[in-house]
């Protein structure tokens, strides 16, 4: 773990708070991209249906103009490896050339448990786990009530 690396994992929780309770069966996930210790881009889970907080973050990033490529992402929760409501963040996290992701937990829906870890790391990307891991866990213990 990097000196850095509560820092932006908090404002990532502040994120995925502001959004408790309009998510759906989505945990409320919050999401920071950062190059050379500067946010270029910040997200939160969408409503069912619409972007999950890694893909909200891209998308600030594209609308202020800011590549992503070698970046270190953190979001609260793992990268979805799935395809559901909308194709897996794994997936684009790979195609944007991210180079490091930090998590706050493991995700426990049984179709990701570890798999987007796996996923990520397959593709050489570093992957740091457990940062903040009991401040995600308060936040989201209505939603891990679920499983």
């Amino acid at each position: 773990m990097r000196d850095s690396d509560q820092q932006f994992m908090k404002r990532a929780i502040e994120l995925g708070k502001l959004v408790k309770g309009t998510t759906g069966d989505n945990p409320y996930v919050g999401c920071v991209i950062v190059i050379e210790n500067r946010v270029i881009g910040e997200g939160n889970t969408q409503p069912p249906g619409g972007p999950h907080a890694e893909i909200s973050a891209f998308l600030d990033a594209e609308q202020h103009n800011r590549s992503v490529q070698g970046a270190t992402l953190y979001s609260t929760v793992e990268p979805c490896s799935f395809f559901g409501r909308t194709p897996p963040c794994t997936s684009a996290i790979i195609q944007k050339q991210i180079k490091r992701v930090v998590i706050g937990i493991r995700d426990p829906h049984p179709r990701v448990s570890g798999e987007g870890i796996r996923l990520l790391k397959v593709e050489g990307i570093e992957v740091t786990e457990n940062v903040c891991q009991t401040e995600v866990r308060d936040y989201l213990s209505e939603w891990l009530k679920s499983y």
